[in-house]
């Protein structure tokens, strides 16, 4: 048996004295894109299963949060408190709310983290570009030509 690392392997084997040494990855690593889009969300057992799910979770959480500002603000603006509210949670639970906890409370009732493909977490810009982009995709109703 051999203590030979496999090919393209990045960590820590055993060397001939049974130490601990690193092993760096013999393919160079290719920078991921700071725009990487869409991030992928998954459980620790690397399926994707409840995306959909989670986010009709996600989407009844932020409307009920405006849907209650709206009824409890007064008079002829009640309706623009609502919007506001309701993007004004949106933004904090899937920035802000999801950078401290790396999950919303939808991925959270699955099991679903948002991650790139390997492993790492979004940073706060990161998140934020991705909602700023969540955002237009809906009102996009045509579709962009590209």
């Amino acid at each position: 048996m051999s203590n030979a690392a496999p090919p393209g392997y990045r960590g820590y084997a055993r060397d001939a004295e049974q130490r601990p040494a690193f092993i760096a990855s013999e393919a160079p690593e290719t920078a991921r894109p700071r725009d990487e889009f869409p991030l992928t969300a998954r459980t620790s057992r690397g399926d994707e299963t409840g995306v959909i799910a989670a986010f009709l979770v996600d989407m009844a959480l932020h409307a009920a949060i405006g849907a209650t500002a709206w009824y409890l603000a007064p008079g002829q603006t009640a309706v623009l408190y609502g919007l506001l509210v309701w993007l004004g949670g949106s933004f904090l639970h899937r920035t802000v709310v999801q950078r401290l906890t790396r999950t919303t409370i939808g991925k959270c009732s699955y099991g679903l983290r948002l991650r790139y493909a390997d492993g790492s977490y979004p940073s706060i810009w990161q998140l934020i570009g991705q909602w700023f982009r969540g955002g237009w995709a809906c009102f996009d109703l045509f579709g962009t030509a590209r």
